[in-house]
């Protein structure tokens, strides 16, 4: 799966910075539409590829993504996958896009943003 190249990806970057996972935020933009699949997945191969870390500290936010309704041929931006159709009602298809993921950490002392890094 793709995700396990995009968690080796992710895991390159925690390591070379010695992040852990409490602070950490992954902000995905783009993908396929089930980001709940995707979010299993990707913490699946982070575990494996960082074993030390508890990756369900790590919070993952999907930015809003570009649907098609299916009622109106219509394009719009939904902020979850279940959005309907501002237009009309009707139920969205993704518009599948490659997945872009940024890293976002804090400092746990200062509580602030140190870094954003686009991987």
């Amino acid at each position: 799966m793709h995700e396990g190249r995009i968690a080796d990806a992710v895991a390159t970057q925690i390591r070379e910075r010695g992040l852990g996972g409490a602070g950490l935020r992954l902000i995905v933009s783009g993908g396929h539409g089930d980001t709940v699949a995707f979010d299993d997945a990707l913490r699946f191969h982070l575990a494996a590829a960082l074993p030390h870390l508890d990756v369900s500290a790590i919070s993952i936010v999907h930015r809003p993504g570009a649907r098609l309704c299916g009622g109106c041929a219509g394009a719009y931006i939904a902020r979850h996958p279940a959005d309907r159709c501002p237009a009309c009602g009707g139920e969205g298809t993704a518009v599948p896009t490659p997945e872009r993921i940024e890293l976002e950490w804090s400092t746990p002392s200062a509580g602030r943003l140190d870094g954003l890094r686009e991987v």
